[in-house]
Order: C-alpha cells, then sequence, then structure tokens
C-alpha cells in the first residue's frame, strides 16, 4: 500500500499543478466607438432637414409674391371678364362659347342678297378665343393683353351684346366703330394670334353687318326707292366692294368679307339664280353683281392666306 501510494503522489501533483496560459488570437471583431460610427449619418440628416426647409421657405417666399400680383392680374382683366360674361349670357352660352349656335348672328341685307345661316358660325369662333386669350393672360407669369387690349375687347363686347340683341342698323354701326379701335390704330392688319383673334373677327363682323344692315335701310330714307329692289341691291353690294377694297384689312378681315359675301353668291346660286327664267330676269343684275365682289373678296383673302 505504501508502494501505491508512493507511485501515485507524483500524477496527483501534475494534474493539480498550475497549466501554462497559451494566448489564441480572439474571434470576435472589434468595437468601432458609437460617436465616430453615427457621424455621417448624423450629416445626412441633417442636409435632409437643411434641403427641406430651404424649399419650403421658397415655396412660401414664391407663393407670398404670386399671391397678390395673381390677384391684381384678375384686376387688370376685370372689364374683358365682366362684359365677356354678359355677352355668354346674352348668347345663352353656359359652355364657354362652344354651345352658341350659328343662328346667334343675324344680318340685315338689301333684298335680293341673302347672307346664310352659316356665317353665324364666326360667333363662337370669337368667344371661344376671346375667352381663351383672357384664361391665359390671368393666368401668365406677366400681362399677355395690355390695358389697350383689355379695353378694346370690354368696348367691343358691350356693344356687340347690342347688337346681337336688337338687330337694329345703327346698333352695328356703333358696333362697328367700337370693335375698330385696334385697326385705327394700326392693328388692324396684324397676324391673327389667340390675343388678337377676337377683336379681330368682332371688328370683320359688325364691319359687314353694318354696310349691309345700313343698305337695307336705304328705301325707307330715300322714297323713290322704294321697290326698287335691285337698284337697293346694287347699293349695298358697292357698298360692299369699298369694305373690300379697304386699307389696313388684315387676314381676319378679309376672310370674313369672302365669307359673308360668297355665302350670299351661294346662297343665290342654291336658289336658283342660274335658271334659264331666272336668268332674262332683272334680277340677273343684282346676281352678277353678287359675283363680281364675291371674286375680289374671295381673291384677296387668298392672297393674305397665301
Amino acid at each position: 500500500m505504501r508502494y501505491f501510494v508512493l507511485a501515485t503522489l507524483p500524477m496527483l501533483c501534475g494534474a493539480f499543478a498550475p497549466q501554462a496560459f497559451t494566448p489564441q488570437a480572439s474571434t470576435r471583431r472589434a468595437m468601432t466607438p458609437l460617436k465616430s460610427s453615427l457621424v455621417p449619418e448624423v450629416d445626412a440628416v441633417n442636409d435632409f432637414n437643411s434641403n427641406i426647409s430651404t424649399k419650403l421657405a421658397n415655396v412660401i417666399k414664391k407663393s407670398r409674391q404670386l399671391g397678390p400680383s395673381r390677384a391684381m392680374r384678375f384686376v387688370n382683366h376685370a372689364p374683358a371678364i365682366v362684359t365677356l360674361n354678359c355677352l355668354l349670357s346674352t348668347l345663352g352660352s353656359t359652355k364657354f362659347g362652344f354651345d352658341i349656335a350659328p343662328s346667334a348672328l343675324s344680318i340685315a341685307a338689301p333684298a335680293g342678297i341673302t347672307v346664310p345661316a352659316w356665317a353665324g358660325y364666326t360667333i363662337p369662333v370669337l368667344v371661344v378665343s376671346q375667352v381663351a386669350a383672357v384664361i391665359r393672360s390671368s393666368l401668365a407669369d406677366s400681362d399677355e393683353l395690355s390695358q389697350g387690349d383689355i379695353s378694346a375687347m370690354a368696348v367691343s363686347n358691350y356693344f356687340l351684346s347690342k347688337a346681337l340683341t336688337a338687330t337694329c342698323p345703327l346698333n352695328w354701326v356703333v358696333a362697328a366703330v367700337a370693335s375698330g379701335y385696334s385697326a385705327r390704330n394700326g392693328k388692324g392688319d396684324e397676324s391673327p394670334s389667340i390675343m388678337n383673334l377676337s377683336t379681330q373677327i368682332t371688328a370683320s363682323v359688325t364691319s359687314a353687318a353694318a354696310v349691309l344692315g345700313v343698305a337695307s335701310k336705304i328705301p325707307s330714307v330715300i322714297p323713290f326707292l322704294a321697290g326698287q329692289e335691285e337698284v337697293t341691291a346694287v347699293i349695298g353690294l358697292l357698298a360692299y366692294l369699298g369694305l373690300v377694297n379697304g386699307e389696313g384689312a388684315g387676314k381676319v378681315k378679309k376672310t370674313v368679307n369672302a365669307v359673308v359675301i360668297g355665302g350670299a353668291l351661294i346662297s343665290k346660286i342654291v336658289g336658283g339664280a342660274l335658271n334659264m327664267s331666272n336668268l332674262v330676269s332683272a334680277g340677273t343684275v343684282v346676281t352678277v353683281a353678287t359675283a363680281y365682289v364675291a371674286a375680289i373678296a374671295i381673291d384677296k383673302a387668298r392672297q393674305a392666306l397665301a
């Protein structure tokens, strides 16, 4: 037994002896300091907030600038807007002129001259173009219509409304004078655009209606011409020829002149003016005169549009 203890004692001592420590490479990744790792994210957030703040400040500044100026632009266009609304009400339009019938225009003419109803399509064209011009100028960054243009529109709208509701030749004469403001100031031959199309059509239609309307009243003023329909018609055609040959007419006026008198010629042809029985009647003179004036008007319109 004593020998067994002596034999196992070295092993027991070795088991409880301190072991030598062998350092091993750590598998744990080194940690980056918290403050240094958050710096890029903080900078990005600050830049984002700065951009948002700058853009918001610019929007607020722009809205403050546009608010009063936009309101003042509507005030500047008020005369045209108010009179245009009255014109639409007079014509019974609820769709900014698109629902205006050609029958809204009725042009009195001497016996033997009939202006077709489809010439009335000039009215919705002028109304729609004026609506577009006023809206565009009101919403633009600067007034595209001058105060002179707006005044011309307002005056034309007012007197055109009067002429359309009471088709008296005198009303057409007044409307022609009022709407001819641009032409009298050297703008009658301007190239048509959305800004001046309505005033040019108004001046053209009212001028044609005034000339034919006054000619139709000649027999009531000059008694010995009563019953002389052919003479009255020829006088009216001569007056219209003077309108066609007038100086300062632009593309729109020449086109409207051709439409009105060309339509009158077509009405005569459709009505049988070229029938053999009618060719030997006194009405032939009126037909020939109408064809002559129409040929000149159409040729001038063709040259203007070429």
